[in-house]
């Protein structure tokens, strides 16, 4: 407000009393009439101050930040104002804090335009493309002059080059990095065009090494007991191989390159073994090391920042396991160490304990717990990342008289309970029963627990992980009574089990939410895996004369599932950037039998068969699996591949439709006359054979799951409405990273050099 007035003052209450009487008599309309001029002006005021963030590239809006940049040269990249489209998840999640609930985008527009000067000052400098790199792309980056590590015979005398040496074969840990981003050794010369495998040591050619793969810290999780090993564990809570991830730090200094302890990959045996060894020779062994951390005498204080820590327990006893007392070693078969000492095998993420331990916790540990890192994609099926906007609103929804219950769960006596079941417990036993309410799990530890959920009608209850942590429940869900009006969602959740709809409900939500495929993923190698995945959703259809969830709405977002049976006369299934996987020509949404209701995705991966009433919306999937569409003449599938011989409704710029009438067209246009239907018949044969989609890795739990393989045809790699890869990591808008570096590099990059993007994972 102005200074005529205190703040918080309006204008109405400014006027002498005798004019508000006057103005009461006449029924108000003269403060209806001021009380429009002081939000016009309080309008006009907010504006003032925003006019006063928008100087700055810090603080304006992103309207004016081309603006900003222009008045330095420089010249858009991509941003998040190119993402068009509707928003889905706003439109169906009202009750998430949000503001927004689309992610942040790897391609930051900002932070280029703020550091423009900054970049031009230090301009050609291998650590300065190098953060620029990083800043561009919000990938990890590492930048190596491959003209510097061309062998040649040296003169002695006077250009004796030390640095850099051949091959040493007696150096297992060296050798590792051979072919690789840190890579020591002389290479004899490549012409070729520097590309993702080849054409790297040439005179004239740098790479910019990229890690795609993110590096999320899980803090105080349980590892889980090798079956048939009393000294073995897993660090991953399934119990799966799964190798252990570094976590992202910056170099020490800004002229500083980016070394090997630095990037979001995983960890080396060797570069473990190194680490350890130099720690181990060092008086006093110091507590934390470049990717172990000693935990903290205090339960309750912050573990230092590292890839790894390691905490026994037997009962209420608790040891910090020192930086001293640790050691790598090869445990693909679990072995047991010597006396005192604990082995780590970081490429399959196992534990191995040694026999006088049970000095430290009066008896053999009976629960390890681990701070870790693992690797993924994207933050998608939950996980210890930020997902504060998808959380649910503590305030009175619209509607609603009073603010939900808020039961707080924390394994260690924290929270209001203990375990899931009592806090469901407790929430049955309220007056008035069952009413709106969060079940919030404020820890990562494993929950060894079947639940049994009967709603009320009416009512809603959400099962939900804070922000940052992602807690696992081995066992089933339940969901028992007939309360058609219900509303069930589960968020944030790490669930070894099967969600089970026995009764009816009204709407069930998955949000950043992992049902794990199949009862256990158990296995050595990276692509073993059980023989049958289970399905991970199942509604009950009922019978003929008293169906059940005939008013049910099932919607997933972010999330990874196995297959899906939910009953035909459904109102709806919806997808949302997640992933659903089943075995290689198995069923993963829907069975022929038992389809599932008219279904719509955007941005997903099905890997398997789909069979579904209608499909209303596939936009930017990929559905690896034959699609059949019971009812063709309801919605369409565009900027998606679709297997041939798909059942479907009408399509759009699909592949590889898509591609099939290019190249008729090019052959037609060069040939000058049409093509015979044999012939057209032959190119599409031809087109299908190549146009497939091929992954890192088919298997859960593997750190590049679901991901593109770098080989995939660029149709599907490129093929989203924006330019973007198709399927569930559309929104990492991968393409565009590289192409906002490539642009660039144009203007930074030296004179007569030649660079290229080679990514690790």
């Amino acid at each position: 407000m102005s200074d005529s007035g205190t703040p918080g003052t309006n204008l109405f209450e400014l006027l002498p009393a005798i004019y508000r009487e006057r103005d009461a008599d006449e029924g108000g309309p003269l403060e209806r009439l001021l009380g429009i001029v002081e939000g016009e002006a309080a309008n006009l005021e907010a504006d003032i101050g925003r006019l006063y963030d928008d100087l700055f590239a810090e603080t304006c809006t992103p309207w004016v930040l081309p603006y900003i940049g222009d008045l330095v040269g420089n010249l858009p990249l991509f941003g998040a104002d190119e993402v068009r489209g509707p928003d889905t998840a706003k439109a169906r999640f009202p009750d998430l804090r949000g503001p927004s609930l689309a992610p942040g985008l790897g391609a930051r527009r900002r932070a280029d335009v703020v550091k423009t000067i900054y970049y031009r000052r230090r301009k050609g400098t291998p650590p300065m493309l190098e953060e620029l790199a990083r800043d561009v792309t919000g990938w990890a980056t590492h930048l190596v002059e491959f003209f510097t590590v061309l062998g040649w015979t040296q003169m002695v005398r006077n250009h004796l080059r030390p640095q850099a040496t051949w091959a040493d074969l007696r150096q297992p840990a060296t050798c590792e990095l051979a072919r690789g981003p840190f890579d020591p050794f002389l290479h004899s010369v490549d012409v070729r065009p520097i590309g993702r495998l080849d054409g790297w040591h040439a005179i004239r050619t740098l790479g910019f090494f990229v890690w795609r793969l993110g590096s999320f810290e899980l803090a105080g999780a349980d590892a889980r007991k090798a079956a048939g090993d009393a000294f073995g564990w897993h660090v991953h809570p399934l119990g799966q191989a799964a190798p252990l991830f570094a976590a992202w730090g910056r170099e020490g200094d800004e002229a500083g390159m980016t070394q090997e302890r630095h990037v979001p990959g995983p960890i080396r045996k060797g570069a473990l073994y190194t680490d350890l060894t130099t720690a181990h020779a060092t008086v006093p062994v110091p507590a934390t090391t470049d990717y172990y951390a000693t935990p903290p005498a205090d339960a309750a204080a912050a573990t230092a920042p590292a890839s790894l820590s390691i905490t026994l327990w037997r009962g209420t006893t608790r040891w910090p396991v020192p930086t001293s007392a640790v050691f790598c070693a090869d445990l693909s078969t679990f072995r047991q160490p010597s006396a005192g000492r604990v082995a780590v095998d970081p490429v399959l993420g196992r534990v191995a304990l040694g026999t006088a331990l049970a000095g430290q916790v009066g008896a053999d540990a009976d629960r390890v717990e681990v701070g870790y890192h693992y690797g993924f994609p994207a933050a998608l099926g939950g996980g210890p990342y930020d997902r504060r906007a998808w959380t649910i609103r503590r305030d009175p929804l619209s509607g609603d008289v009073a603010a939900p219950l808020v039961l707080r769960v924390r394994k260690d006596g924290a929270g209001d309970h203990t375990t899931i079941g009592a806090a469901l417990t407790a929430w049955a036993a309220l007056v008035p029963p069952k009413p709106d309410a969060i079940i919030a799990i404020e820890d990562s530890r494993t929950y060894a627990e079947s639940l049994s959920i009967e709603p009320a009608d009416g009512s809603w209850l959400a099962i939900e992980a804070v922000s940052g942590a992602r807690p696992h429940l081995l066992g089933d869900v339940t969901v028992t009574g007939k309360h058609d009006d219900a509303a069930l969602t589960l968020s944030g959740l790490l669930i070894e089990g099967i969600v089970d709809i026995e009764g009816s409900l009204g709407r069930l939500r998955l949000l950043h939410t992992t049902l794990v495929p199949g009862p256990e993923i158990l296995g050595t190698g990276p692509e073993s895996g059980p023989a049958a995945i289970e399905p991970s959703l199942v509604a009950a259809p009922g019978t003929a004369a008293d169906r059940l969830n005939e008013r049910l709405e099932v919607d997933l977002a972010f999330s990874i599932t196995g297959p899906l049976l939910i009953p035909v006369h459904s109102q709806a299934l919806r997808l949302l950037d997640s992933v659903v996987v089943a075995e290689r020509d198995a069923d993963a949404i829907g069975t022929q039998a038992a389809p599932c209701p008219p279904t719509a995705m955007e941005r997903t991966t099905v890997l398997g068969r789909t069979w579904v009433e209608a499909m209303l919306l596939a936009s930017e999937a990929i559905l690896e699996g034959a699609l059949h569409a019971n009812r063709r003449q309801l919605g369409c599938l565009r900027f998606s591949w679709v297997m041939p011989g798909s059942r479907t409704p009408r399509r759009y710029r699909c592949q590889p439709d898509l591609r099939v009438q290019v190249e008729v067209e090019a052959l037609e246009t060069a040939s000058g006359m049409a093509l015979t239907d044999i012939e057209r018949h032959a190119v599409a044969e031809r087109v299908q054979r190549w146009l497939l989609p091929s992954w890192t890795s088919r298997r859960y739990g593997q750190p590049a799951f679901a991901q593109l393989h770098e080989s995939a045809p660029i149709e599907i790699r490129e093929g989203a409405q924006d330019g973007a890869e198709m399927g569930a990591f559309c929104h990492l808008k991968q393409p565009q990273r590289v192409a906002n570096l490539r642009q660039r590099l144009d203007e930074y990059l030296p004179f007569g050099l030649d660079a290229g993007t080679v990514p690790v994972t």
